[in-house]
């Protein structure tokens, strides 16, 4: 009975890793934000030309055979050398998303995709003439094309082209759980 036993677990544990991946992890870069176009993300402060770029963090669950929805937490900064009468300024952004990820083509290790994601967007004022603030805004980002490209089972890398708090352009690695 001990022997079935054991050989049934050993079986069971074996198929974990032959499994679709359900849950992914990510961590992306992404270049030319909102956050750098629109003048209300930035509470209209003028010269915005210092920003890094921004890192996203998310965490996506399979819901279908297509479909992942999940969330992302999106940071970036950025520095003004002239926002009132020659005094500069910082702001950092901090985004959190709900996203959700429609995959419309897979072949071998290939995958084509859409991307959205509604969320908040907070961001810590800090100017040289008075004390930090925080503002609030809607965050958002959509990415009609993104690929895939899978490593191994575990672990890919990728890239999306669309307009949001994350970027116009954003790559990086997703790994399974």
């Amino acid at each position: 009975m001990k022997k079935l036993i054991f050989a049934a677990l050993i079986a069971a544990i074996s198929s974990f890793g032959t499994e679709a991946r359900d849950t992914e992890i990510s961590v992306g870069y992404g270049a030319e934000s909102a956050m750098e176009h629109i003048p209300a993300y930035s509470n209209h402060w003028h010269g915005m030309n210092h920003s890094w770029g921004t890192f996203s963090f998310t965490i996506d669950h399979r819901f279908a055979d297509r479909l992942w929805i999940g969330m992302g937490y999106t940071i970036s900064s950025a520095s003004a050398d002239n926002v009132m009468q020659g005094r500069g300024g910082d702001v950092t952004w901090h985004g959190l998303l709900v996203n959700t990820r429609y995959e419309w083509l897979r072949r071998k290790n290939l995958t084509l995709y859409s991307h959205a994601g509604i969320g908040v967007l907070i961001a810590y004022m800090s100017p040289e003439w008075e004390p930090g603030y925080n503002i609030t805004r809607f965050g958002f980002q959509a990415s009609p094309i993104g690929v895939q490209w899978d490593l191994s089972r575990h672990a890919g890398l990728f890239a999306e082209a669309g307009y949001g708090i994350q970027g116009v352009v954003k790559v990086g690695v997703r790994v399974g759980l």
